[in-house]
């Protein structure tokens, strides 16, 4: 029986394709990750690379690599795929075959590079004198190492909002075009670390590509080791990840898939380039291939779709058979009007036959859902003054026993691990190897044991303002310092923003966390823009609009493609005769 039997005309052709370079644009719905990993297996079972030879198949998100996996282990049986085979992330290919390996030759680092700016290795950790909220001057150029990198040309670039700095990023150069000082010692700072081995990820992959243009023998190894590349989301490579792809193409790699959809590259604020994808897409070097036929949606859901940028979609989904019409409602944020239409959707889907499971609902920006449906937003933007310069192992220590006393007990357990010992040995950062050194001086047994000492001196947080808060904590043997005059708050307020209650069972989900979901209905709230309201982007044309528009027009196309049978729209009252005229509901 042949194993690819499921596989329509236009994924096999995929699946099939010899070409040396080929760049597929999949539509939403059209069994993207399925034909990567159809191709996948094929290669796999063609078998005709040596020992040591290897398939990388690469995409952007965790989540997407494990759908990856699970479409060949349903599907093929391929249920452990390892050395010398990858599926991974991007960011995980680039740091273990590039930048680890070879990042001390440009760092100047005398050993193994070390990643900053994880989940459990935040950058904040290492600063010693966070940034006064006057914004007049920078007190710590530290503070911003994980805020700016640099782009392919060298030249300073920022990864945060341009609210995050304290001078102007549009002047950042002098008229005499060198670098206004501030951003210099920033700059200064960044080499520093650098000489110590520390790095962010968008330093990684900097690193990794002049890695490559200095070294092209290390880019002829790894087209050696992996003879065959698949990119999946391609629409959301940097223009350094793309260098990277081009310099491995240079290095005369067997064969490179890249599969995406431009209309669906939503992560431009995170210097993403869809554009690149677009220009591959039209250059002759590279066998053009389509998937147009959505088998997600319903072919009204598909209707609304095409609405968007003209398209040619069509539905050959199972859902096609659901009647149910896409539906646009309209609501004003001091009223009751959001909770009515979140109350209506919920019964609707429960008529239809759409378990709790099976929906989302989804906004536009975390303060949307901190203000309409109650939940707690993730968020950096918190007053640290209280805290003294110096001995910033207090706030991990608070925030450590706050998290543990609402549950988080791995991540706070972690911080207050790192608070002790920055406390203990009089340093600003714990790093792994640092952490294992003192391990192994005391034994794992007495540093725990010392640890959990230290945790039960620590009170509870619950209901507690900071000050009162070091108060019982230091007359249980500690001594913890905190500018006590601006510390009579309550400790669930100064942690509130940073707290994630947003379990991913949640039906409360943002845009952007949805990519790559297939969901059997979807109500969709968008918001009012100060700068852009979709009322003066609609009427516009598309291709006429600055990029930050276009963006927020893909991320509502994005959103509105994840359903399989029930669609709503819910926007503000002033835009709903736009978007009426928009999908021509």
């Amino acid at each position: 029986m042949d194993m690819f039997e499921n596989l329509s005309e236009s994924q096999r052709e995929i699946v099939d394709c010899d070409a040396s370079r080929i760049i597929v644009k999949a539509c939403p719905g059209s069994g993207k990750t399925y034909s990567v990993a159809a191709r996948f297996a094929r290669l796999l079972n063609k078998n005709d690379l040596s020992r040591h030879q290897g398939i990388a198949a690469i995409s952007f998100t965790n989540t997407a690599c494990e759908e990856i996996r699970k479409e060949l282990d349903t599907e093929y049986s391929i249920n452990d795929v390892r050395y010398p085979n990858f599926i991974g992330t991007i960011d995980s290919f680039i740091n273990n075959y590039i930048f680890l390996p070879f990042g001390h030759l440009l760092m100047g680092c005398k050993r193994r590079p070390e990643i900053v700016g994880t989940e459990y290795n935040k950058w904040l950790d290492y600063d010693a004198t966070i940034r006064n909220y006057n914004r007049t001057k920078i007190i710590d150029p530290d503070y911003f190492f994980d805020k700016i990198s640099f782009d392919i040309n060298q030249e300073p670039m920022k990864l945060v909002s341009e609210k995050e700095f304290n001078f102007s990023w549009k002047k950042r150069k002098n008229k005499n075009g060198t670098f206004r000082k501030d951003l210099l010692h920033i700059i200064s700072a960044k080499e520093k670390h650098f000489s110590e081995g520390k790095a962010n990820q968008a330093d990684a992959n900097y690193f990794a590509y002049k890695i490559l243009l200095k070294y092209p023998s290390i880019a002829k190894n790894i087209a050696q080791r992996f003879p065959m590349i698949i990119v999946d989301e391609a629409q959301d490579t940097t223009t350094i990840q793309m260098g990277i792809i081009d310099l491995l193409d240079k290095a005369e790699i067997q064969s490179i898939m890249l599969i995406g959809d431009p209309d669906q590259a939503i992560f431009e604020w995170n210097t993403a380039n869809p554009s690149l994808f677009i220009n591959k897409y039209n250059s002759n070097n590279w066998e053009r291939l389509e998937l147009s036929e959505n088998r997600r949606c319903s072919s009204n859901i598909c209707s609304v779709l095409n609405q968007f940028f003209d398209g040619n979609m069509n539905s050959v989904a199972e859902s096609e058979r659901c009647s149910e019409l896409p539906e646009l409602r309209a609501y004003q944020k001091d009223n009751d009007s959001i909770p009515q239409i979140v109350t209506e959707f919920k019964e609707k889907c429960k008529e239809i036959g759409i378990a709790d499971d099976s929906y989302a609902i989804v906004y536009r920006g975390h303060s949307f859902g901190v203000t309409h449906f109650k939940l707690i937003n993730e968020s950096s933007n918190i007053d640290n003054s209280m805290w003294i310069n110096g001995k910033y192992y207090v706030r991990d220590i608070v925030y450590g026993k706050y998290l543990i006393d609402n549950g988080e007990y791995k991540k706070g357990l972690h911080l207050i691990e790192k608070g002790y010992l920055k406390e203990t040995c009089d340093i600003k950062y714990v790093s792994a190897s640092k952490l294992k050194e003192e391990v192994d001086k005391k034994g794992y047994r007495s540093f725990r044991q010392a640890l959990f000492r230290f945790i039960n001196s620590l009170p509870p947080t619950t209901n507690q303002t900071l000050n009162n808060w070091i108060i019982n904590a230091n007359r249980n043997g500690n001594s913890f310092s905190i500018e006590s005059i601006k510390a009579n708050i309550d400790i669930s307020q100064i942690f509130h923003n940073e707290t994630i209650t947003i379990s991913p069972s949640s039906c409360y989900k943002t845009i952007h966390s949805v990519k790559g979901m297939s969901l059997d209905a979807i109500l969709v709230f968008l918001t009012e823009k100060d700068h852009s309201n979709y009322s003066t982007i609609l009427p516009k044309n598309y291709d006429t609009l600055p990029l930050w528009e276009k963006e927020q027009i893909r991320t509502v196309y994005v959103a509105c493609s994840r359903p399989k049978k029930l669609l709503w729209l819910a926007v503000p009252s002033g835009d709903i005769n736009c978007w009426k005229i928009k999908l021509k509901l």
